[in-house]
């Protein structure tokens, strides 16, 4: 299995959306490519192998080594954000301590899966119609 489908597969555990609605949001590859930019490709690389071994058997790698990340590509999918790693876990794994917060496009604010699981729209960025204030958001 390739690494974007590794990914789509870590992605689906940690989110509970199945890879046809990550895949339906058009940024699993820029997602992947923001973990490459913010980690390595050999660290995301060791993450994807573990999440996808035989011995986890479909568990996401949760202990103190992976949490911050797998809390990171939780917020990249719902938010559409890189949250900064802590200091102390990036000095650890070589990595500059450098690291900063930001919404990773237009894009991904619009098409995270915050707006799926509350029913509403990405608000300032779809015009939703005259009155659409009015009407409570559909709940699923």
């Amino acid at each position: 299995m390739d690494r974007s489908e590794l990914f789509l597969q870590l992605s689906g555990q940690l989110t509970g959306f199945s890879r046809v609605e990550l895949l339906g949001t058009g940024l699993s590859t820029t997602y992947l490519d923001v973990l490459d930019e913010r980690l390595s490709p050999d660290l995301v690389d060791e993450l994807l192998a573990l999440a996808s071994g035989a011995e986890s058997r479909g568990q996401v790698p949760t202990d103190s080594t992976w949490l911050p990340v797998s809390r990171n590509v939780i917020l990249l999918w719902y938010c559409g954000t890189w949250t900064a790693l802590p200091e102390d876990w990036r000095l650890g794994r070589g990595l500059p301590a450098a690291d900063d917060s930001y919404v990773v496009s237009a894009d991904a604010y619009e098409a995270s899966l915050q707006w799926v699981v509350a029913g509403a729209h990405p608000a300032g960025s779809r015009q939703q119609g005259f009155g659409a204030w009015a009407v409570a958001p559909d709940v699923a």
